[in-house]
């Protein structure tokens, strides 16, 4: 019965002790930034007949991210994602949020890294948007993001 006790205590000290303290860096990063939904933005006019992104109003970057690639073959929806992209970038970056996305192999373990201490280089927080593989489309649009980010920063 002691045993018991003694591995019950162990296992639950082990838990205590292993939770990522950091994880909220990751929660700001994934749903307070890249996700966050600005309701007031109006569906893309380009998309309306498109049937796989009728549903999807690309209130957030985390939505222009995902459904870029469907755009490759449609220049025209491509371009407003990517117009999109930039006006959700540069609310972001007014509600002093700057974001920057970055791909390739580890690009998750590097923001992870770099988002470590969000007080650092102009608050600027990074997401990684592809490991290992990226379309033209995800090259795009993370020029897109960041260049504009780099704008706002050296204009202010």
């Amino acid at each position: 019965m002691k045993i018991t006790f003694l591995i019950l205590f162990l296992f639950c000290l082990h838990q205590a002790f292993c939770q990522n303290k950091n994880d909220e860096n990751l929660d700001k990063v994934y749903v307070e930034v890249f996700g966050k939904c600005f309701e007031d933005l109006k569906a893309l006019e380009e998309t309306k007949d498109i049937l796989s992104l009728k549903k999807i109003s690309f209130c957030s970057l985390y939505q222009c991210v995902n459904r870029i690639q469907h755009s490759e073959v449609d220049k025209n929806i491509q371009d407003a994602i990517l117009k999109r992209a930039t006006e959700i970038t540069t609310r972001l970056y007014n509600e002093e949020t700057p974001i920057y996305l970055i791909g390739g192999s580890m690009s998750w373990h590097q923001a992870d890294t770099k988002n470590q201490d969000l007080t650092d280089d102009n608050n600027l927080i990074y997401v990684s948007i592809s490991d290992c593989i990226s379309s033209n489309a995800l090259v795009k649009i993370a020029k897109t993001v960041n260049e504009e980010t780099s704008r706002l920063i050296n204009k202010k």
